[in-house]
């Protein structure tokens, strides 16, 4: 019955980053690269497709028409391949295409 109070309202960042449901388990440096390769792999598509997050082992992207999702849905496995040569071990497993978001 005796309640305690909190002696602060912070988490620290350690409890935070060991969490696995922290960003859905996925390692925050793995999203700092992803972010710093996604144009220079991307090329021209880049322009017409945004990089929304990461859901588990698949990137979210919004393509911004019907043409840039159908050259999206073509070039999905070389860009994943593209995508994991800048990591120790490969994680992305595919792209998926997010219309409604």
């Amino acid at each position: 019955m005796f309640l305690a109070k909190r002696t602060s309202n912070w988490t620290r960042v350690n409890e935070v980053c060991s969490s696995w449901r922290f960003l859905g388990g996925v390692n925050p440096d793995r999203l700092a690269i992803l972010d710093a390769i996604w144009e220079k792999e991307m090329g021209a598509l880049g322009k017409h497709c945004e990089l929304l997050g990461v859901d588990g082992a698949y990137i979210l992207v919004k393509p911004r028409s019907a043409t840039a999702a159908s050259e999206l849905a073509l070039r999905s496995s070389v860009l994943v391949k593209g995508l994991n040569k800048y990591y120790k071990r490969p994680w992305i497993k595919g792209i998926k295409t997010a219309s409604k978001i």
